[in-house]
């Protein structure tokens, strides 16, 4: 049988993929558990040799009878003894006739130590406890902004929803170039995460086989305010450029939603910015990365 401990195997597998703090704990833990594990051997030996002991000196014992004719013990020592005159002991005095103070000492002072080494370990398990629970909350908040991110460049409602055949999206064909174009997706592998999508521009036959970091599946992003920045498609075109919204979206009789903007350097020859109606489906958050120019 392995003189391995669980605690000692389970550090040993799992120690090196642990944040420094706590497997410098567990490391203690470790050391403790096996000088604990020595203290209670110890204990267990000299608990043991006190039982055994007792029960030789009990065994030492001579029977006999008393003056009622009653079974008793036969007096230990002095002239009783010589006499056989034996007699029924209280607990107490049998507990003082086996009793070893000294072996009893040396066992309350090692159940001391292993109390005080359980108190010690289970001390550095809460710690330990902290550390995780600490780490696991910050975890659900970088989490939580994370998803705010997502959301803000349309790819949390584009993973929510998946991605089906005919959706629109935002594709960056070169992730050396700003540039983010129309185009309609064709298919998706979930397994690999590429895309198979089809360019929108209708004097275009190209197809784009591009991985999810480069496509931004749109629809989602409705609650717009006035003064957001966003990509949306210049009209007539199919290229995203940035914008402000000045209106929020707003739905007409056919039931498509569009927005008001205003496109970052489109002012006239004379500097004014004119507002241009954009549809919903061809808005998404400014992308990950992309730089936010101000008007």
């Amino acid at each position: 049988m392995s003189d391995t401990t669980f605690l000692e195997s389970f550090i040993e597998h799992h120690l090196a993929t642990l944040p420094h703090d706590v497997r410098r704990n567990l490391e203690l833990l470790k050391d403790l558990d096996k000088t604990c594990s020595v203290v209670a051997e110890e204990l267990r030996r000299a608990e043991q040799d006190y039982a055994r002991t007792a029960e030789e000196k009990v065994a030492q014992l001579q029977c006999g009878k008393t003056e009622n004719d009653q079974d008793g013990v036969v007096v230990l020592g002095g002239e009783a003894k010589e006499r056989g005159e034996a007699v029924i002991p209280t607990t107490e005095e049998l507990s003082s006739f086996i009793h070893d103070e000294e072996a009893w000492q040396h066992i309350v002072a090692l159940r001391t130590k292993a109390s005080q080494q359980a108190e010690e370990k289970v001390a550095i398990a809460e710690q330990n406890y902290a550390l995780v629970d600490a780490t696991v909350r910050r975890l659900d908040r970088d989490l939580g902004q994370m998803e705010t991110l997502l959301k803000a460049t349309g790819a949390f409602e584009a993973a929510a929803g998946g991605a089906k055949p005919n959706d629109l999206a935002a594709i960056q064909v070169n992730t050396s170039s700003p540039d983010w174009i129309l185009a309609k997706v064709i298919s998706h592998d979930p397994e690999t995460g590429m895309y198979k999508l089809s360019d929108e521009d209708v004097e275009s036959n190209k197809t784009f086989h591009l991985p999810e970091s480069q496509v931004v599946v749109l629809g989602g992003v409705e609650k717009l305010s006035r003064g957001d920045a966003i990509y949306a498609v210049y009209p007539d075109t199919t290229s995203f450029y940035q914008a402000s919204v000045v209106q929020v979206p707003r739905k007409v009789s056919g039931g498509s939603s569009f927005v008001m903007v205003n496109f970052v350097d489109d002012g006239d020859e004379h500097g004014v910015t004119h507002d241009k109606a954009v549809l919903l489906k061809h808005v998404m958050r400014v992308p990950y990365g992309a730089a936010i120019q101000h008007q």
